[in-house]
């Protein structure tokens, strides 16, 4: 999910600081590929195969990686996109546990 945080003094620097009058934006959002395969390598190399990675983009789509939460707190972004993200975590789960 992209956060459009940027245009609202009360939000610029740090979204959670709401505007309960206007709320920021919050898109559907894809990784580019290149910033897709380097979170991979990542989530490889620290050995997690889930969690939400938290990133700032620059007025010249410069990724900045922040920090990834490992118990992969997905309800923030499930419910203003509606990636339905419950049921493919359930799905994967049922896989899972008939293997």
């Amino acid at each position: 999910m992209a956060i459009m945080s940027q245009a609202d003094e009360m939000t610029e620097t740090d979204f959670r600081c709401y505007n309960w009058e206007k709320p920021n934006r919050c898109l559907p959002y894809q990784l580019p590929t290149t910033e897709e395969s380097k979170v991979k390598n990542l989530m490889d190399k620290i050995g997690l195969n889930c969690g939400s990675l938290d990133f700032i983009v620059d007025i010249n789509d410069k990724f900045y990686f922040l920090e990834v939460n490992s118990t992969g707190q997905f309800g923030m972004v499930d419910f203003p996109c509606n990636y339905n993200l419950h049921k493919i975590v359930a799905e994967q789960l049922i896989k899972m546990d008939s293997k």
